[in-house]
């Protein structure tokens, strides 16, 4: 069984929250909320939702599948954000 300190860092090497997306791609938090409503932007879909009726909702992303979307629109020569 992995370790607790082991997991907590492979989840930060490899899964993003809507902050860590926000960040890597250099947007705000509220235009990934944006991208993961609009169809046409083909944005990945979270690995893990959970939603409350007092909180947000979690979110959570593979740090790779975030890399990959990025990755297919500045080859399409759309704008990606600056790292």
């Amino acid at each position: 069984m992995t370790s607790r300190a082991e997991a907590a860092r492979l989840l930060k090497a490899e899964v993003l929250d809507i902050h860590g997306v926000a960040k890597f791609l250099g947007i705000s938090r509220s235009s990934v909320n944006t991208l993961i409503v609009r169809e046409s932007a083909n944005f990945p879909r979270p690995i893990y939702e959970s939603r409350g009726s007092e909180r947000h909702p979690v979110r959570l992303w593979w740090r790779e599948d975030v890399e990959d979307w990025e990755s297919s629109r500045t080859s399409h020569g759309s704008r990606g954000a600056s790292k």
